[in-house]
């Protein structure tokens, strides 16, 4: 019996709703040719506006009775969609009993899981959000916008959550964290980046906290980046964009890409960007935060029809700085990057090594480079300064010597009441008197409490325009002249004061004289003491050579003392 027509036909699947269960085996249904909707229905206003990618399964069957052999059938697109919006793309899975979820999963696959995200999740994120946010070491290249990432949870386990998610748009700062380290409490810096989404997360991802070691908590979620790869055959149709024969063997056409998913471009401007310090090396934090590029030095491979392969080889010159390589590349107009661990295995998206005592290196990258784009390697050199800190004038730390001015002379500053400060790299520094005229905190020095005298050595350098704020407390010093009294037997004396003085502020003064025998080339050296509870003021004076006078000299006692209050 001859094959007909109307032999081959298609048949409706089990399940024709876009749903995950839709699809499956073939059902009993024919589609009616012609038929507008049979497969799939009017486009709403929403999936317009907001896209959408409609997937169903149908399967030719053929009625003919007969027993000879099928020698071959083929199913084209036979015009292309007229809205330059709406694209339509077969494939086939080999498996009639597909539902529409394997289908997709089959689609994703042309994005597949390649290595873990150079950051982890911060925090737990649930259904519905919009956003994400990412812990990254300082410094670290951004998510890159448009591209996809896969969110996975319970990895491999049962129960497993994942869902690939597109970056809208990335923005980042650093942030101070503080973590507890052998009872301590450890400040570090970190980069936080937060991501607009383009779809709402469909699952609770839970994620990790911040850690100093830049480590995901192993039973957290992962980010995984995405490569692509030939995961399937897709059948589509284009238009042409000039007229041919049939025996060309050329031909123009509008483009030979077909959208799969929903897909937005989005652009964004960079400036004053610094592309020779991908890396940077902290030089100093105090008084101000020093940074030099670590980066200086790029090549670049060009991709042409000949090394548009998946293996690279590169010599660098001069030799590179473990931890100071970054290579970047192109496939199919997304970035992908690599960079070394510091111990010579290029590591991101690819794999490869480099010798940092020879400058060689060969790379494996996850995908193919696009022809026409540049494979760009950026290193830094193992000393990428000079530290010219001893060849400059040795310049003294400042010191600062001033007295306390006050409406009285007769006044002294109360000890522990002394506070000095002053700003340093903007920071508002202290310094105080521990009560025995030693300057303690920001600064180091003496102050006498009686004349109001104070040395102030800091211990940062103030800042240019800097003023000193003081504050303290003063009191007014009593002072009483006594006549001599005389020593006891054992050479005491007793003092009767007019007012009770207050602790640690009495001062006394005498002055004392005594009798010189007359011997040859003999003379006479006087000395004045005045003594405090923590400093002994001693003047000592020699007159000029006399001949002394056999008499007794007297003298008056004078004491001084704060009233106390």
């Amino acid at each position: 019996m001859p094959l007909l027509q109307h032999d081959i036909r298609f048949a409706k699947s089990a399940n024709m709703a876009d749903v995950p269960e839709g699809g499956g085996p073939p059902a009993a249904a024919l589609l009616v040719s012609g038929r507008s909707n049979e497969l799939l229905n009017d486009i709403s206003e929403e999936t317009r506006t907001t896209g959408r990618t409609e997937i169903v399964q149908f399967h030719s069957v053929l009625l003919n009775g007969d027993q000879a052999p099928l020698l071959g059938a083929n199913v084209i697109i036979a015009d292309p969609p007229a809205d330059e919006n709406v694209s339509i793309a077969m494939l086939s899975l080999k498996n009639p009993f597909a539902t529409r979820a394997e289908i997709a999963k089959r689609i994703e696959g042309g994005m597949a899981d390649a290595a873990e995200f150079n950051g982890y999740l911060l925090g737990n994120h649930f259904a519905t959000m919009r956003s994400a946010q990412i812990f990254q070491r300082e410094g670290a290249a951004l998510p890159a916008l448009g591209k996809t990432f896969v969110l996975i949870y319970n990895e491999g386990m049962p129960g497993e959550r994942r869902q690939r998610v597109r970056i809208k748009t990335a923005s980042s700062e650093v942030r101070t964290f503080t973590q507890i380290v052998n009872g301590t409490l450890t400040d570090f810096k970190a980069q936080l980046v937060t991501c607009e989404l383009f779809d709402a997360l469909l699952y609770d991802f839970p994620g990790s906290e911040p850690s100093r070691l830049f480590a995901r908590e192993s039973n957290k979620t992962k980010i995984r980046e995405t490569v692509y790869n030939d995961a399937g055959l897709f059948y589509s149709a284009t238009r042409l964009a000039d007229p041919c024969a049939i025996n060309d063997t050329w031909l123009q056409l509008d483009s030979i890409y077909t959208r799969i998913v929903p897909n937005s471009r989005t652009e964004a401007a960079s400036v004053d960007q610094r592309p020779a310090s991908r890396h940077s090396l902290v030089l100093a934090e105090s008084p101000r935060r020093v940074e030099v590029g670590i980066t200086p030095h790029t090549q670049r491979i060009r991709i042409d029809e000949v090394n548009a392969t998946l293996t690279q080889v590169f010599q660098l010159t001069p030799l590179p700085a473990p931890g100071t390589l970054v290579i970047d590349y192109w496939s199919l107009g997304n970035r992908y990057t690599l960079t070394d661990d510091g111990e010579g295995k290029l590591v991101g998206s690819g794999g490869g090594a480099v010798s940092y005592t020879t400058g060689a290196g060969t790379l494996t990258l996850k995908a193919i480079p696009d022809i026409g784009s540049l494979i760009t390697i950026s290193h830094g050199e193992p000393t990428a300064y000079t530290n010219r800190s001893t060849q400059g004038a040795a310049v003294r730390a400042p010191e600062y010597c001033w007295v306390i001015e006050d409406e009285s002379d007769a006044a002294r500053v109360v000890p522990g009441s002394l506070t000095i400060g002053y700003t340093s790299a903007g920071v508002v520094r202290t310094v105080t008197d521990d009560g025995a005229g030693k300057l303690a905190g920001a600064a180091t020095g003496v102050i006498d409490y009686f004349s109001r005298t104070v040395l102030l050595r800091p211990t940062h350098m103030p800042d240019a325009g800097a003023q000193l704020q003081i504050d303290c407390q003063t009191e007014t010093l009593v002072t009483e002249i006594m006549a001599a009294p005389t020593p006891d037997a054992a050479g005491f004396i007793a003092l009767s004061l007019a007012s009770v003085p207050a602790a640690g502020t009495l001062q006394i003064q005498w002055a004392t004289a005594r009798e010189v025998s007359n011997s040859s080339g003999g003379n006479l050296t006087t000395t004045t003491a005045s003594k405090t509870a923590d400093v002994t003021y001693t003047i000592r004076t020699v007159p000029e050579y006399y001949e002394p006078a056999a008499s007794t000299g007297t003298g008056g006692t004078y004491v001084n003392w704060p009233r106390s209050s």
